[in-house]
């Protein structure tokens, strides 16, 4: 299951994946914009065209008969600062906090272009604070 938690509320569950079955996506959240999928180390959380009220703390909680085991959380930060024109140049800056070692860290940015169905992998690299 994943989870979002804003500061000074309760953590919302955003979704949960169960091993054969397809992911449900909670009512309170947007169907069309979150995604789970399963991946070799677990279950990751996608989030399309991420606005503001996105901000906060999301982490992975697992399931065993007696136990709930939670993931490091990892902080969105959202931050709009307005429009830009073609031709004009933007700096977009990300910061990841997180506990996990920054060996184990992977940063990808991604660009969705207009009128795109998938957005592209625009810059990768492991390891890097560039």
């Amino acid at each position: 299951m994943w989870y979002k938690q804003r500061l000074e509320h309760a953590p919302l569950e955003v979704g949960s994946k169960l091993e054969d079955k397809p992911a449900v996506i909670s009512g309170q959240f947007d169907k069309s914009r979150f995604k789970l999928n399963r991946i070799a180390s677990g279950i990751s959380l996608s989030i399309e065209h991420v606005t503001k009220e996105d901000e906060g703390m999301y982490f992975c909680g697992e399931t065993g008969k007696k136990t709930l085991n939670f993931s490091t959380a990892t902080f969105l930060a959202v931050t709009v600062r307005g429009s830009v024109s073609p031709g004009e140049s933007v700096t977009l800056q990300c910061t990841v906090l997180s506990e996990i070692r920054a060996a184990d860290l992977r940063v990808l940015w991604f660009r969705a272009a207009a009128g795109q169905s998938f957005p592209q992998i625009i810059y990768t690299h492991q390891n890097s604070s560039s």
